[in-house]
């Protein structure tokens, strides 16, 4: 019987990569009747996806330079769109993910209040930002103690691991695990478009995928396959973190975005619960870029007490665990080595649309690289994937939370 499965595959798409820009991306290839294939080297969610705080970012942080910058005007529409994927209007149905809170509170250092005043109150800004009374305050700021202005942003946060969940469902199995240079490797086309040709690990037997259009959207990954293809035209560029882990029974929630005295804030609070129900902090911000990726662990998290210490001096972290976590984030070279403004997905190869490479640049974008990469393709295969080809591949895992992995950088408990 195996031997009789065709072995020439023809296809309309098949997305490398399991990321959510390649999730996303899939989800709404399948809702236009596209025959999909999506090959993920690793687990759903990847290493960057699954490292991301949940911030659905409308551009207000990139703005605080006193501007609406690139950046901030490519973010604009993006809470809009996911906000319709949570109510399940539309292709991607994120009904079955956590909503972590619907909106950050942008909350300033008292030496910046009357800056941070004047910028909130721009009329470039009317209708996007509220100014906050004191007892709508989050719980963190409600105290005597701090004399700053805190500022309503409805930019919804939403959990990874459950968004990474949702998508999953919908592409069901269209995932299947592969190994480069293992079991899958390139070919090259007499027509110069490139297939992949799939070793099934049981049987052997030989797949040569067709597909209409491939897209690289494995993240670093990309880089290696641009070089296996012989493409020196899309080069990139790695952007590293260093994130802090709080877990304490005694934190709050807190979503929120300190407005220091640089356009980055100090730094971002995300509020999650790990898998034995304990609440955690995520932090991120200017304290996991530069200065802090040069940083050891030990030598971070003291930084990061420091800095906490002595912005929310009130707050009662005796007996807290401090710990780390490192990812790099993949993106397109820029030659400033600033992120770049919007989603990146394009040719591969000038003028040719059957292979394009691409990076989200932050994980709200997601929508809009799936728009790109989409643009113009239309149904051509007349039949889906075979199921017995599909089955001869195991399923790819979904990743696990930085706040749940064992290697997440050294523990340290702070003295009751």
């Amino acid at each position: 019987m195996t031997a009789e499965l065709p072995q020439d595959l023809p296809l309309d798409l098949a997305i490398v990569g399991g990321g959510i820009a390649a999730m996303w991306t899939a989800v709404e290839a399948i809702d236009r009747g596209l025959s999909v294939l999506i090959l993920v080297q690793g687990e759903l969610g990847g290493e960057q996806s699954v490292s991301a705080q949940g911030v659905v970012h409308g551009g207000m942080k990139y703005a605080l330079g006193g501007k609406l910058t690139e950046s901030s005007q490519a973010l604009a529409n993006m809470p809009g769109r996911w906000e319709a994927a949570l109510r399940g209007d539309g292709p991607v149905d994120l009904r079955g993910a956590s909503l972590l809170s619907d909106h950050q509170v942008m909350w300033s250092l008292p030496s910046v209040m009357s800056k941070v005043v004047g910028f909130f109150g721009s009329k470039a800004l009317v209708g996007r930002s509220e100014s906050l009374l004191r007892d709508q305050y989050p719980a963190p700021l409600q105290n005597e103690g701090y004399k700053g202005k805190a500022f309503r942003i409805d930019e919804p946060v939403i959990d990874p691991p459950s968004v990474t969940k949702c998508l999953a469902a919908a592409i069901g199995e269209r995932a299947i695990s592969v190994e480069w240079g293992r079991n899958a490797r390139w070919l090259a086309a007499d027509d110069g478009c490139s297939r992949i040709e799939l070793s099934a690990p049981a049987s052997g037997v030989t797949y040569r995928l067709r597909p209409q259009r491939t897209i690289l959207a494995a993240g670093r990954g990309n880089e290696s396959m641009l070089k296996e293809l012989g493409i020196e035209t899309q080069p990139m560029q790695i952007r590293p973190l260093h994130q802090v882990i709080v877990r304490s029974a005694s934190l709050p929630p807190f979503y929120s975005v300190c407005i220091g005295t640089s356009p980055k804030p100090p730094f971002v609070v995300t509020t999650h619960v790990d898998a034995e129900g304990r609440t955690v902090w995520y932090v991120g911000g200017d304290i996991a870029e530069a200065a802090g990726v040069q940083r050891s662990e030990c030598d971070q998290i003291a930084a990061a007490q420091k800095l906490l210490s002595e912005t929310l001096p009130w707050l009662d972290w005796q007996g807290s665990e401090w710990f780390t976590h490192r990812v790099d984030r993949a993106e397109p070279f820029t030659g400033t080595g600033d992120r770049p403004p919007g989603a990146y997905c394009v040719p591969a190869r000038r003028g040719d649309t059957s292979l394009l490479v691409g990076w989200p640049t932050k994980w709200a974008l997601a929508p809009d690289f799936a728009e790109h990469a989409l643009a113009e393709l239309q149904p051509l295969s007349a039949a889906p994937v075979p199921e017995a080809m599909l089955n001869e591949f195991s399923r790819p895992a979904q990743a696990t939370a930085p706040w749940d992995r064992r290697d997440a950088g050294i523990l340290f408990t702070r003295p009751s």
